[in-house]
């Protein structure tokens, strides 16, 4: 269906800050080797191809009854050809999800797809006529793609990176929502200052992926303090829980979850087919995993609980909630930039590794 491409507002300020912002200082991360990268990321990665991707997926869900979704790794696109091949890329792999769903007659555990807004640009949003050319153009490849995936009736979620993307992603989201598209989510940061606000937009029609956000962002206008960004993702999901929203819960952090149903969840009488939880493949949390999906963790929680909640709790242990695997794939050159980030934000990881290897929980 036509879609008109949103006018992307950008604030007044934002240029002056760009110039004033400095690159993030190097880490020992920058200088490692390619290939020592991709094996210390390696448990975070479902292979190269969307075939190794989707084995991965389809076995997670036999082992676990995990769910699961797929991104194509990529960001930046350098020229137009570049970003039509991800749009190409991206209808393959509906193609081959179609092809080869999980087997389930539940929709919430199939197989989703995530994207990244500047696969589809040859440039950021910036003032100027060519960066508005650049962003329209963007936007006619996201509506391109979304609704090849709603011919082969895929979930998307349009996925958040730096602030500069931000205005772009989520009117485009808005856009094609509003356009009658209802197999689109998105993603929000809790360290961005805006989010406060943006929530407000959000209603019953839409799916919202809550993060703290990967990307070192200014003090200007993101807070820098992880556990508030962790105590925000829960106050963020109650405010979405009220209006309606579909929340996918993206932490690893067991205490966040453990508030998020004692401060949202539990208050609201939230059922469980308006949230689920989501995490990367790698990241040793099998055990929190594996109780939340059978429904084990409820049970625990009932032991402690008021009397007034336990009806409420037995509800979520009878049904218990899904639980999705982030599974990015890509070729080593793409794969490697991705690696780096997530080493730089999360060091720990590296340990997940050690833990990983040696099956400790």
């Amino acid at each position: 269906m036509p879609v008109q491409s949103p006018p992307i507002q950008l604030l007044e300020s934002t240029s002056e800050m760009e110039q004033k912002l400095t690159p993030p200082p190097k880490t020992i991360f920058d200088t490692i080797p390619l290939g020592l990268v991709l094996t210390l990321a390696k448990p975070y990665l479902a292979g190269q191809s969307a075939d190794e991707a989707i084995k991965i997926a389809h076995r997670i869900y036999a082992e676990n009854k995990f769910c699961g979704t797929l991104d194509i790794l990529g960001e930046d696109a350098p020229t137009p050809a570049h970003c039509e091949g991800y749009v190409d890329a991206y209808k393959q792999l509906f193609d081959a999800v179609h092809a080869n769903q999980v087997p389930s007659t539940n929709p919430r555990e199939r197989l989703t797809v995530s994207m990244k807004p500047s696969m589809f640009s040859t440039m950021a949003p910036q003032h100027g006529s060519e960066s508005e050319k650049a962003q329209e153009d963007a936007f006619d490849r996201i509506t391109r793609v979304v609704d090849y995936a709603l011919k082969k009736d895929i979930q998307v979620t349009l996925e958040a990176e730096d602030h500069r993307w931000t205005n772009f992603q989520l009117e485009a989201f808005f856009a094609l929502i509003n356009a009658g598209y209802t197999n689109l989510g998105t993603v929000l940061q809790t360290r961005l200052f805006r989010t406060e606000n943006d929530i407000k937009r959000f209603d019953e029609r839409m799916r919202v992926r809550l993060v703290i956000g990967i990307y070192n962002e200014p003090a200007q206008i993101a807070h820098t303090d992880k556990r508030m960004m962790k105590d925000l993702v829960v106050q963020f999901a109650g405010n979405l829980l009220e209006r309606g929203v579909y929340v996918e819960m993206a932490t690893h952090d067991t205490k966040c979850i453990d508030n998020f149903y004692q401060y949202a969840a539990i208050p609201q009488r939230v059922p469980s087919t308006q949230f689920e939880h989501q995490m990367l493949q790698g990241v040793p949390r099998q055990k929190i995993q594996k109780t939340l999906r059978s429904g084990e963790y409820f049970r625990d929680l009932q032991t402690t609980a008021a009397a007034a909640d336990k009806p409420y709790l037995q509800e979520l242990e009878n049904t218990a909630v899904p639980v999705r695997m982030y599974l990015p794939f890509g070729t080593a050159k793409v794969s490697g930039a991705y690696c780096r980030r997530r080493l730089r934000e999360n060091p720990n990881m590296i340990t997940y590794g050690f833990k990983n290897f040696f099956g400790i929980q």
